[in-house]
């Protein structure tokens, strides 16, 4: 096994708009043992938006020197152990050495919310833990920095990162799950902010989703959200519709346009 190249196990990593209370999120980290071997990164809202939540984990996750990069809200209060975190991450690498990401609270299906967590005295745990979701709440989010996952460029604001981040580790081939590692969150989140947000999350996920031809150098072939499609559409009597559409739609450029692309090929002497 390769030896680890990461100087930290841990990079603790919180966008800030008051002090005061990160620094109490801090301490209780702290005083769960995330002090050796742990690193402490901030962007620095309180006295405007530096960056919002798409750019502030982006930069982390490109900084962080951590194995694992720990997302997690300024009004979190840590109740578990780092020994305990340590616990279910060997746990899950045991399970799923496909994980990617994980968390205490998500969903995996309808009315199947999946949590592990203190909301302001509201104590929900769910059985059978560890779990595979299709989304996690951005409360507390821990990420194996060796899977190199990212979030959308596209979107922006404070809402909807932590389900982003699960399917954008879906789309490399990877699993999201939520764990057994209990915080306290002093709130429920800004809910009327985040369906605002809601819709332009939908239409731009819907256009990741879109269906569409694709050229390769050596192939072509038709994709799509649904694998029966897929599987139809790619036939050949039904991919000869999809390619004369292509080249209807190539010679209206062509008309219109132009040769935007010509190419010269010669052999070599």
């Amino acid at each position: 096994m390769l030896k680890s190249i990461y100087p930290y196990s841990f990079s603790i990593c919180t966008l800030v708009t008051q002090w005061s209370e990160y620094e109490i999120m801090k301490s209780s980290f702290q005083n769960n043992g995330f002090d050796d071997h742990c690193e402490y990164l901030q962007i620095d809202n309180a006295n405007g938006n530096v960056a919002d939540a798409y750019e502030a984990i982006r930069y982390f996750l490109n900084n962080a020197k951590g194995e694992f990069v720990i997302i997690v809200h300024q009004d979190v209060r840590c109740m578990d152990s780092k020994n305990k975190m340590m616990n279910c991450i060997n746990e899950l690498h045991s399970l799923d050495n496909n994980w990617a990401i994980c968390g205490n609270a998500g969903a995996k299906g309808y009315h199947q919310d999946i949590m592990y967590i203190n909301t302001n005295g509201r104590i929900d745990i769910t059985e059978n833990l560890p779990c595979k979701v299709h989304s996690l709440d951005e409360n507390l989010l821990i990420i194996d920095a060796k899977k190199r996952i990212t979030l959308s460029s596209d979107i922006k604001g404070f809402h909807f990162y932590g389900t982003d981040l699960c399917m954008v580790a879906d789309f490399l081939g990877y699993s999201s799950y939520v764990i057994p590692f209990m915080v306290k969150h002093l709130s429920h989140g800004n809910l009327k902010d985040m369906e605002l947000h809601r819709k332009p999350f939908i239409s731009l996920y819907g256009n990741k989703l879109r269906s569409r031809y694709i050229q390769t150098s050596c192939t072509k072939f038709f994709l799509s959200d649904s694998v029966l499609k897929n599987k139809i559409y790619n036939l050949p009597f039904f991919f000869f519709f999809i390619k004369t559409w292509q080249r209807l739609k190539y010679n209206f450029v062509l008309l219109t346009k132009g040769n935007l692309y010509p190419k010269k090929t010669n052999r070599e002497k």
